[in-house]
């Protein structure tokens, strides 16, 4: 989804921080860490590597042993660059992975070849038999779906799982705690989704969609919490600013958000510099990424 930009990190190289004291929240040893971001690295693969941290995994689902015994036949819907997908197969090099995306987005000649990717839209049909899979992801289409099509999307990634197998959602909400400032652009997003019929905040949503399908069980998620910017979030926290400035200026954001706030581009820009400010000196947002979770009867 979203369009991609030049994706140039250097694999294996670890971000550390001068700041030994808020740095990483999370018990030594650490399983994964961040790398170095620029400033040009597409929304999407940043908010991979974020997720990762985390969590300390690519997954909730209890799909271990499947992997790992190289049975496990995974499909990523919506898969983007298919930054999730390469690292997982990377991870579980006997097991096989295919992903779908609208955009013709991801890799074709240098990737696994445990790996396949695919042109498809989701919301056309997955071009898969039912119970086709034991995996099923998608991650990150909480400001893309109005709630219809959430309904479809989820109809299709459980039809195309098998019985026994598992569905995994992993999606970010907007900071419920954030200071006036950055309250308006909130608000703004808000009221330009709600336009859509898109709904920004989808947790309980999908919690709802799944419990009220029949054909699932043993619906669990996961929340971690992360603090915007270094203020309170440390390291991690100023380097998930970066996806948020990235959310916020880039085209087409400041044109289509400033009418919605009232404002010039100028306007809107200039007022971002003192959102940017009040995270960095007085509000730290807490922002929330669950994991969500079951099972196909």
């Amino acid at each position: 989804m979203g369009n991609v930009l030049s994706f140039s990190r250097k694999h294996g190289k670890l971000a550390k921080s001068k700041n030994t004291q808020n740095v990483q929240k999370k018990t030594e040893p650490l399983k994964y860490y961040l790398p170095n971001f620029i400033t040009d690295t597409d929304i999407m693969v940043m908010s991979h590597f974020f997720d990762r941290y985390l969590f300390q995994c690519n997954f909730k689902a209890p799909i271990e042993e499947k992997l790992t015994s190289g049975q496990c036949k995974v499909l990523d819907v919506c898969c983007g660059a298919g930054t999730w997908l390469l690292d997982m197969a990377s991870a579980y090099g006997s097991s096989n992975f295919f992903g779908i995306d609208l955009c013709f987005v991801f890799p074709t000649e240098i990737k696994p070849e445990n790996v396949q990717f695919k042109l498809g839209d989701v919301l056309e049909g997955l071009p898969f038999d039912d119970n086709t899979f034991d995996y099923v992801h998608q991650g990150h289409m909480v400001d893309v779906f109005t709630l219809d099509q959430w309904h479809f999307a989820i109809t299709e990634i459980i039809r195309v799982c098998k019985p026994g197998g598992y569905v995994e959602f992993a999606e970010p909400e907007l900071a419920t705690n954030s200071g006036p400032i950055v309250s308006k652009f909130y608000d703004a997003l808000v009221e330009l989704s709600e336009s859509r019929n898109v709904k920004i905040r989808m947790y309980d949503n999908i919690i709802g969609i799944l419990n009220s399908t029949i054909s699932v069980q043993n619906v669990e998620s996961k929340k971690e919490v992360i603090s915007l910017g270094l203020k309170k979030g440390g390291y991690v926290g100023n380097e998930y600013l970066m996806i948020h400035n990235e959310f916020f200026l880039n085209v087409p954001m400041p044109e289509t958000l400033s009418k919605f706030m009232g404002l010039s581009e100028r306007e809107y820009l200039e007022l971002y510099k003192r959102a940017k400010n009040e995270v960095e000196s007085v509000f730290s947002p807490d922002c929330e990424v669950y994991k969500i979770w079951c099972q196909k009867r």
